[in-house]
């Protein structure tokens, strides 16, 4: 798995490439506790290049979307690919995540996403 990030206009953007599982899902792990314990109110994680996520991985988003809504954040998932889409649908957890199809939609939504997220 590989982890870029870009800043644009505050608003961080960290891209995943790869499987998120049991292994990788510790960096990804610490790079979310890293941004959210700097205040980092608005969060966007592209998944276009993830063909895979695990329990662990799903655990791992989970538990940074729950402090990011207690830091009065937002955290978006963009360009889900089909099968981490339906492992989302089959948990349930398209119905907690704010999911968009791109960046640019997802960026367009952000000042609703604040609103939700508190």
């Amino acid at each position: 798995m590989e982890i870029a990030e870009k800043m644009m206009d505050g608003i961080i953007i960290i891209s995943i490439s790869g499987k998120i599982d049991t292994i990788t899902s510790k960096d990804l792990d610490a790079k979310l506790n890293e941004r959210i314990e700097e205040k980092t109110t608005k969060i966007v994680l592209n998944l276009a290049k993830v063909d895979y996520i695990s329990s662990v991985g799903l655990r791992v988003l989970l538990a940074a979307l729950k402090r990011q809504k207690q830091n009065q954040g937002s955290m978006l998932l963009v360009s889900l690919q089909p099968f981490v889409q339906n492992v989302f649908k089959i948990t349930g957890l398209d119905k907690i995540f704010q999911i968009f199809s791109s960046e640019d939609a997802a960026l367009e939504n952000l000042p609703h996403a604040d609103a939700s997220a508190k």
